[in-house]
C-alpha cells in the first residue's frame, strides 16, 4: 500500500515550506502525484460602487499573486524529484464560506492531503483555515503539520492513538504506508482508571496490534492511566516520552445545521500539536 496522490493545502505563503517538505518525503518514497492546491476566495467589500469595485480588484489581485508566488515555490521543489505534480488553482465564486467545500470536493480523490495546523493570529484564518473540515469531510486521511518548526522527515517512532473507535480504526489503516517504514510503534490506550480484568481494552489493542504485525508492522503495547490530566496532554506527554515524530489517531467531529463541531480531543490535539499528526475520521 502506498500514497500515490498526494493533495497539499497551500493556503497561507509564510507556510508553505514545512508542508512541501511533507509532501516530498512521502511522495519521494513512491513516485507519487502531487497536487499543490490554492482555494482563492471571492473578495467583497459592501455595495459596489466604484470605489469598492477597486477595492474588490486589488483584494482579487493580492490573492492571485500569492497563488502566483506559492506556486512557483512549489514547483521550484519538487524539482529533481521522482514523484509528479500538479497545480491547482479554483476560485470561490461564491462567497469565502464556500472555500472549505471547494477543499474538501479537491481532497476526496487524493490517498493523503497534507495541511497545515491552524493559525488563529493570521488575518485571513476565518477564510481560509479549515484543517478540521478536510480531516473530517473529505473521506481521505489528513497530515496536519504543526505550524511551528520544520519536518523534513518523519515517521520514524510513531505512537497511534487507540481507543476501538471506528475513527481510530480508520486511522490505523490509513495510516499503513507510514507504519510499515516506521522503525517503532506503539500502540497507545489511555483510560481514566486501570481497566478490570472483564474490560477488553487492552485486549483490542493486543488484537490491532496482531493485525498490523501481519501487515510488516513491529509495534508495542501500552497503556497510560491518566485520572487527573486531560486525554490529549497525556497523549502528547507520552508522545514525547517515546520521542515520537509522528502521532496516528482518529479525528472525531461533526457537521451539524452549518455548524462544525470538534470533539474535545481532537479539538485540543489541533491546538497544541507539537509533530506532525495523521488523522482520519
Amino acid at each position: 500500500m502506498s500514497y500515490k496522490t498526494i493533495l497539499v493545502h497551500l493556503n497561507d505563503e509564510r507556510r508553505v515550506g514545512p508542508l512541501i517538505d511533507a509532501a516530498r518525503f512521502l511522495g519521494d518514497r513512491d513516485e507519487a502525484h502531487v497536487v499543490g492546491l490554492y482555494v482563492m476566495p471571492i473578495v467583497s467589500y459592501g455595495s459596489p460602487t466604484q470605489l469598492g469595485l477597486s477595492v474588490i480588484e486589488a483584494g482579487r489581485r493580492s490573492f492571485r499573486e500569492e497563488a502566483e508566488r506559492i506556486k512557483a515555490a512549489f514547483e521550484a521543489a519538487m524539482k529533481g524529484s521522482a514523484l509528479t505534480t500538479e497545480w491547482r488553482l479554483v476560485e470561490s465564486r461564491s462567497g469565502y464560506r464556500d472555500c472549505a467545500s471547494l477543499a474538501v470536493e479537491q481532497a476526496r480523490t487524493a490517498d493523503l492531503v497534507i495541511a497545515s495546523q491552524s493559525d488563529p493570529e493570521w488575518e485571513y484564518a476565518s477564510m481560509l483555515e479549515y484543517p478540521e473540515r478536510l480531516a473530517v469531510e473529505s473521506g481521505r486521511p489528513t497530515l496536519l503539520v504543526p505550524t511551528a518548526g520544520r519536518f523534513p522527515t518523519f515517521g520514524s517512532r510513531i505512537v497511534v492513538a487507540w481507543n476501538g473507535s471506528r475513527e481510530a480504526a480508520r486511522a490505523v489503516f490509513d495510516a499503513l504506508p507510514v507504519l510499515q517504514r516506521a522503525s517503532a510503534v506503539q500502540i497507545l490506550t489511555i483510560k481514566r482508571r486501570a481497566p478490570s480484568r472483564s474490560e477488553e481494552s487492552t485486549i483490542e489493542a493486543v488484537d490491532i496490534a496482531a493485525s498490523l504485525g501481519r501487515h510488516g508492522v513491529k509495534c508495542e503495547v501500552a497503556t497510560s492511566i491518566a485520572p487527573d490530566i486531560a486525554i490529549e496532554d497525556d497523549l502528547l506527554s507520552r508522545a514525547a516520552d517515546f520521542s515520537a515524530d509522528l502521532i496516528v489517531m482518529g479525528c472525531y467531529g461533526h457537521s451539524r445545521l452549518r455548524e462544525f463541531v470538534l470533539g474535545g480531543a481532537s479539538r485540543a490535539i489541533f491546538r497544541t500539536m507539537t509533530a506532525p499528526v495523521l488523522m482520519a475520521h
